[in-house]
């Protein structure tokens, strides 16, 4: 997402125009916090009801509070370093947690930075996306930015972009021709229907169930498995002699050549994943949901008609049964949805409103 919105302004942005993308946990955060930040991806892959519990506890304003000052204490120091000494006109925030330690750098330049808060979460926002309420907001839906305003954050501070995604995607789905082009020069099967089974960054939910599944069926199919930063996923993959075609990949940071040669995404309900899978014209089958701010967006794709709802393999056997039927018009339905309901443009006016504070 930070990837799009970078290629965007250096596309829409003025001659010689500067953008950085900086990783707090790369750029000098303290031990504490550094080991906050990095305990999502083991949390989300074994203990997502964990995760859910903190979720809903640190929504809470005390809670939330005395997280910020935790992490402004162990983040703060190397974040206004680095903001100093790249004197920035605009500061973008993409986490949930950094908004205070952006912010605090931001204003201690001379003139102080403007801010804006990139939310990525569709439906179900959570309140540390808010701090700080000075930011100007760009919001993923319609139900974020109601979100927002219900919170007191005021209609003229928000605006909707929709979630960026890659540019790749922004452009018209590939036809019948442009596909097995593709998918050929992926290594992939031009006729087979192709699935790309995914878990978000962190290769979470029911990843290895699913794919377990699907490959060992009798349905004429190829996957293509995002693992993300599942190493363990990885390694079991690559011991498997599974009876379909299975590509399995580390972690991607874009996989759109991959969605753009696929047929229907089976997964987790990650807002990019969704987002980034709906401006491929992939249908899209949602088999898990993070408890707290994936809750909602399973729901969100099925009332668009872009997305079914699984709740176990059977059930996904079902459906991709019906969809390696060329009769049946199931998938060609949600991938038409899909794309409607897709926003492959907002990478470009999450830009244009980013510059308009230049």
């Amino acid at each position: 997402m930070a990837e799009a919105v970078k290629r965007a302004l250096e596309d829409k942005g003025p001659p010689g125009i500067r953008v950085a993308i900086d990783d707090p946990l790369l750029s000098g955060a303290l031990p504490h916090a550094r080991l906050l930040l990095l305990s999502y991806g083991p949390l989300v892959r074994s203990s997502p009801g964990i995760w859910g519990f903190l979720f809903r506890t640190f929504a809470r304003p005390a809670a939330r509070r005395a997280l910020e000052r935790f992490l402004i204490s162990g983040l703060s120091g190397s974040m206004t370093s680095l903001t100093a000494a790249r004197r920035p006109r605009v500061v973008v925030n993409c986490h949930p947690l950094l908004g205070p330690s952006a912010f605090r750098a931001a204003q201690r330049l001379v003139p102080p930075a403007r801010m804006l808060t990139l939310i990525t979460d569709l439906t179900v926002v959570h309140p540390g996306w808010l701090s700080p309420a000075e930011a100007r907001f760009l919001s993923p839906s319609a139900v974020a930015s109601s979100w927002c305003c219900s919170q007191g954050i005021p209609s003229d501070q928000i605006v909707e972009t929709g979630l960026p995604v890659d540019a790749l995607l922004s452009a018209a789905v590939p036809d019948r021709v442009t596909r097995g082009a593709l998918r050929r020069d992926l290594g992939l099967n031009s006729e087979l229907l192709c699935l790309v089974v995914g878990g978000g960054g962190e290769g979470a939910g029911r990843m290895r169930q699913l794919v377990h599944s699907l490959a060992t069926s009798d349905l004429a199919i190829q996957l293509v498995v995002l693992c993300g930063r599942n190493r363990q996923l990885l390694t079991w993959l690559g011991r498997q002699e599974f009876q379909r075609p299975v590509t399995a990949l580390p972690y991607t940071p874009d996989p759109s050549a991959w969605l753009l040669a696929a047929d229907c995404y089976v997964g987790k309900a990650g807002p990019s994943a969704l987002s980034e899978a709906a401006a491929a014209g992939l249908g899209i089958l949602v088999t898990d949901a993070l408890p707290g701010q994936e809750s909602a967006n399973r729901q969100l794709l099925v009332d668009a008609g872009a997305a079914l709802s699984v709740a176990n393999t059977a059930e996904l056997l079902t459906v991709v049964q019906r969809m390696c039927d060329k009769e049946d018009q199931l998938l060609s339905s949600m991938q038409e949805a899909a794309r409607a309901w897709s926003s492959p443009e907002a990478a470009g006016r999450a830009a244009a409103e980013i510059l308009s504070w230049l």
